[in-house]
């Protein structure tokens, strides 16, 4: 009896382990990767990157020197070849780093694969061993089953582990290591993946980049035909242009203005626009690129590119405010309303500030189209957002929600105004402007 005993209380111990096996093969969390950095490459590429980027530091230094000057038309052309060559460098970097990733992907994969046949082949000699034990003693262990309520007392005394137990112990804790091995190259799998598809993007926006300077250089020459005072008409547009703008960074209160955003309240979740669409001005991948060849930055003055880039990307557009901000048409224009863009899309409102009609906003919000109206401040400046629902609260009062460039998405029209209002000095503020792209 004893002994029959034993091989129960030894079955109890194989059962525990079979139980074990089934939660150590439940999947992990896997975390996102953060922004690839050279230290994260390897050998020559790691060295290259860091080369590269020292280079790319260095033409950044040169073109924040030249961005103090750009008062000539002789600056604003070497300007445009440093932006050129960091490009180049960034450009090269990124290559380089696609080139890393693949190498490290691979090989990974190549593990993952070797170590998943390990762990599957343990797999297979521990079952087969429970098989044989649950086979032999099926009647003692189910009695035990049923009557045992405390396993952890079988498995801390090693009186009851025979030589089996020890062995399935050993290949459990083979199981588990090759395991852990497993779920760390899984990770790390995805994570440079991630990477990846970072630096591919990236890569992407600096071949962008590269054209549209060369785009800009050219079309800076035909438009001043190498003189002096056209170059100055150009500059002179741009500063008319941003009075229409409030300059966020001239606020002393915008850090302040901007975190009180979440004491306002929210629309019910039900109006909510996709955020898939939703961009912003101060986003780190465009907030300190300039807008064309001005000297204004998107997160300052970026609204009306930003907002126009919302509208284009919910058309249907392959379009970012990066991409926007270095189109023609903002080589020396802070605000723009294109005529029509890819694909089919067309401007079916004026432009001229006073043309609200906020039953065309209606109707155009009704057909799916957002509209993009500015919110002026009685003491100077402006702010453009993009309407894409409309809120009725009663018979006699309604709100819109927008997805504000600055601000945030989801907001009511009145938080926005009533933001735009407080920040630098107090303002009061009204809609005098729309445009609707259908």
């Amino acid at each position: 009896m004893p002994a029959v005993k034993n091989r129960c209380k030894i079955n109890t111990s194989i059962l525990v382990l079979a139980v074990l096996i089934l939660l150590i093969f439940i999947p992990l969390k896997i975390q996102a990767a953060d922004d690839l950095k050279c230290s994260e490459l390897d050998g020559d590429a790691k060295k290259e990157c860091k080369d590269l980027e020292a280079k790319a530091q260095e033409y950044q230094a040169l073109i924040d020197l030249k961005n103090k000057q750009q008062n000539t038309l002789e600056n604003q052309l070497l300007l445009i070849d440093l932006e050129q060559k960091r490009n180049q460098t960034d450009f090269q970097a990124a290559q380089k780093a696609v080139e890393s990733l693949n190498g490290q992907i691979e090989s990974l994969e190549s593990d993952i694969n070797n170590k998943e046949k390990i762990v599957k082949y343990q797999r297979e000699i521990l079952t087969g061993i429970v098989r044989s034990y649950y086979e032999e003693h099926q009647q003692g262990l189910l009695d035990l089953v049923l009557t045992e309520k405390d396993f952890s007392e079988v498995l801390s005394q090693s009186d009851y582990l025979g030589q089996s137990g020890v062995k399935l112990k050993e290949i459990l804790a083979e199981i588990l290591e090759a395991k852990t091995a497993l779920e760390r190259e899984r990770n790390e799998l995805v994570e440079k993946k991630k990477q990846h598809e970072d630096v591919k993007e990236k890569l992407d926006i600096r071949k962008e980049a590269l054209d549209n300077n060369e785009n800009q250089k050219q079309s800076l020459v035909v438009q001043t035909q190498g003189e002096e005072a056209k170059y100055q008409k150009l500059l002179v547009r741009v500063e008319e242009q941003k009075l229409e703008l409030f300059d966020f960074s001239s606020a002393g209160n915008s850090d302040e203005v901007k975190a009180s955003v979440k004491n306002y309240a929210k629309p019910d979740s039900k109006y909510w626009a996709s955020t898939s669409w939703y961009y912003a001005q101060t986003d780190s991948r465009w907030g300190d690129k300039r807008i064309g060849n001005s000297k204004s930055l998107m997160k300052d003055y970026g609204c009306a590119v930003t907002s126009l880039a919302m509208v284009f990307k919910k058309q249907g557009a392959s379009v970012s405010p990066s991409s926007l901000a270095s189109q023609k048409m903002f080589y020396y224009d802070l605000i723009k309303w294109p005529g029509s863009w890819s694909p089919d899309i067309k401007l079916a409102s004026s432009i001229g500030h006073g043309n609200i009609n906020w039953k065309t906003v209606d109707s155009e919000i009704a057909k799916g189209n957002p509209v993009i109206v500015y919110i002026k401040r009685s003491r100077g400046g402006g702010h453009y957002v993009v309407i894409h629902n409309v809120v009725i609260h009663n018979k006699d009062s309604k709100d819109y929600v927008v997805h504000d460039p600055y601000f945030g998405a989801n907001l009511y029209l009145g938080t926005s105004k009533s933001l735009v209002g407080k920040i630098g000095a107090d303002s009061s503020t009204k809609v005098d402007q729309m445009i609707v792209y259908n």
